[in-house]
């Protein structure tokens, strides 16, 4: 049973299954359905249609059973470019980034839009300091520190008298 590899492009996908399938146009007046798409554990995605990836189809041609699989499908227009050996990041078509840039950290850039965090407990853990930016509001965190408004505040008022760990600017 012999093979072949060729380029395809996305025309839709049905992502409710076990196994995404796709619509592909494949080779010239060929179009190709119900086609799984092979994908890595840990990441799934449906790409923007126009996407281009490699149609792999094993068998048809003496009338034993025809075998197809899609690998890939990259989006030219939305993929990240200039990424340095050893960085990867997880994009979508509107701009949606997060990036793991290796010692540079991992960045999440969201194109002004809002996001969401949900759960019981969200923890955010810095060994440092942790800072809050929401326009011209910054929460800063440190270890036996919390300071309101940008650091170097006075001491925040409580019933009990100056606070000792929570400053203010006013």
């Amino acid at each position: 049973m012999g093979g072949r590899l060729f380029r395809v492009e996305h025309v839709e996908a049905d992502d409710e299954g076990d196994q995404q399938t796709l619509t592909l146009y494949g080779l010239p007046n060929e179009t190709l359905k119900k086609v799984p798409r092979v994908q890595h554990f840990g990441l799934t995605s449906n790409p923007p249609v126009g996407s281009h990836g490699m149609g792999l189809q094993f068998g048809g041609q003496d009338g034993s059973r025809l075998l197809n699989a899609a690998l890939g499908l990259e989006h030219a227009a939305s993929r990240p470019r200039k990424l340095k050996p050893g960085q990867s990041t997880i994009y979508d078509d509107k701009g949606n980034a997060t990036r793991y840039l290796g010692d540079d950290g991992i960045w999440h850039d969201a194109k002004d839009r809002p996001q969401k965090m949900t759960g019981k407990t969200i923890e955010i853990t810095g060994t440092d300091k942790v800072v809050v930016k929401v326009g011209n509001m910054t929460v800063t965190v440190t270890a036996n520190r919390v300071d309101l408004g940008g650091e170097g505040g006075s001491p925040v008022m409580t019933q009990a008298g100056a606070s000792s760990v929570v400053f203010a600017k006013v």
